[in-house]
């Protein structure tokens, strides 16, 4: 049986998936517009970019992992900056991903963005398509999966484009990591009609070891995710 430390899990990269509120596992799939597109509530963001508009509250919101901060040029203390300036952390994270793509710099796309205007016509006005953003989230996401679980970016990037969900790569990798198996060798133990807690059973993995330690390094984590 095998036990985890957070010592052991370190910073795992299941924060950067969780704490985008479902954004790395849209970045496989083709999703249209929410259709309030026409600038309240949400500001019309992209599907990649759900969970990112505006709410400031919660523990963990808009954390950055060391490869976010690094491939969009941003850190915890530009946010802080920003927010002095009276920017929502979550817009400019999601300025910040639109700028990455672009080309642009990030003071350039927010100066797009204001309270009569929607994150469509922000990139629209940048130039920027929404496969251009998603190629964004999913270069990002292959690299976190990679340097966090030393997978290869290659691998990982094949299996995005075979189609597999954000979060099914996520955990294959990081059970791939702590089981010593191989990615493919994991993923295909997971069964439409079975459970990650299944798979990780069979590979030997305390699940509720390896989960909560996963919660405990990253607050996006939680609810009975078993699936």
């Amino acid at each position: 049986m095998i036990n985890f430390s957070k010592k052991k899990m370190g910073a795992l990269a299941i924060g950067t998936l969780m704490t985008f509120g479902a954004a790395f596992p849209a970045l496989t799939e083709a999703a249209s517009y929410n259709s309030n597109c026409g600038g309240s509530g949400d500001g019309g963001r992209p599907p990649m970019m759900e969970g990112w508009g505006g709410h400031q509250g919660g523990p963990g919101q808009h954390w950055l992992s060391p490869e976010m901060e690094k491939e969009l040029n941003i850190s915890k203390s530009d946010l802080d900056s920003y927010k002095e300036k009276g920017y929502r952390r979550g817009d400019v994270v999601q300025a910040a991903f639109i700028a990455k793509a672009s080309g642009k710099s990030l003071d350039k796309v927010l100066s797009y963005k204001t309270d009569d205007t929607t994150w469509q016509y922000v990139m629209k006005k940048a130039g920027v398509t929404e496969d251009q953003l998603r190629q964004v989230h999913e270069d990002l996401f292959a690299d976190t999966v990679s340097q966090q679980t030393g997978t290869d970016k290659g691998t990982v990037q094949a299996l995005q484009q075979q189609g597999y969900h954000g979060r099914d790569i996520m955990m294959a990798a990081q059970l791939a990591k702590v089981s010593s198996k191989p990615i493919n060798d994991v993923l295909g133990m997971k069964k439409i009609n079975n459970s990650w807690k299944d798979v990780a059973d069979s590979l030997g993995v305390n699940w509720d070891s390896f989960r909560q330690d996963m919660m405990a390094g990253h607050h996006g984590w939680g609810g009975s995710d078993k699936k």
